[in-house]
């Protein structure tokens, strides 16, 4: 890039890029980076999500050797690296673990449920799936399977794109993100209670055929004795 002042734009493109996208554990096959990169990182805004996933991405992530101090409450029980305070005061406070700020859209990440918690809410599920007829627990089972999109997979599509220009020949890449992920708890609720909904409408429906072929019925019969 020139350094004459006033001309701070480059017109041409970078000179060197990688055939292959970085990964992580291509060389490193070690129990850290393993829990790592299953780290599922919440109680943060969506901009401090980003950010922490981008350090474990590229091997930036350090974790704590020690609780850290809540700025908050004051206890020593900040366990997760790069947050400022612990998560009950986060989730108290409605504020992001990291920054400190409330967002504008109130999008914190969730955070992940404890497995006594897990047991309990799969419990419930499958008590609200067995309440299903038969045809509506098939369609509940194939949106199960099916999953939906995952974002990521659109970053990593952008990240490879260097292999479909010209020059970038040979060099093939592996697939970190899947590109369907499981649907969350509320979508699935949300899917269920779909389904009971177009279950009463269904019910409601017959009711008023069977009333109606039932007038018609009776109709014929008074035709025919008269």
């Amino acid at each position: 890039m020139s350094t004459r002042r006033g001309e701070n734009n480059r017109t041409r493109p970078q000179k060197h890029k990688n055939h292959t996208a970085f990964r992580n554990d291509l060389h490193d096959k070690t129990p850290k980076i393993k829990m790592l990169n299953s780290l599922h990182v919440s109680e943060v805004c969506e901009h401090c999500r980003g950010v922490i996933e981008w350090k474990i991405k590229y091997k930036k992530y350090k974790p704590l050797s020690q609780p850290k101090t809540c700025i908050k409450c004051g206890n020593r029980c900040v366990k997760k690296a790069y947050h400022v305070m612990c998560r009950d005061c986060a989730l108290k406070l409605k504020v992001c673990a990291k920054c400190n700020k409330s967002p504008e859209d109130g999008g914190i990440v969730p955070p992940q449920p404890s497995p006594r918690e897990q047991m309990q809410m799969d419990a419930e599920m499958q008590h609200m799936v067995k309440r299903l007829t038969e045809r509506k627990r098939r369609t509940f089972l194939r949106f199960l399977k099916k999953g939906k999109k995952n974002a990521k997979s659109d970053d990593k599509q952008e990240d490879d794109q260097t292999e479909d220009e010209p020059g970038n020949s040979g060099g093939n890449t592996t697939k970190n993100n899947p590109d369907t992920v499981p649907h969350t708890r509320e979508e699935l609720l949300e899917k269920i209670q779909s389904l009971k909904l177009s279950e009463e409408d269904d019910e409601f429906s017959g009711s008023d055929f069977d009333d109606d072929e039932f007038d018609d019925s009776d109709s014929q019969s008074n035709c025919s004795l008269e």
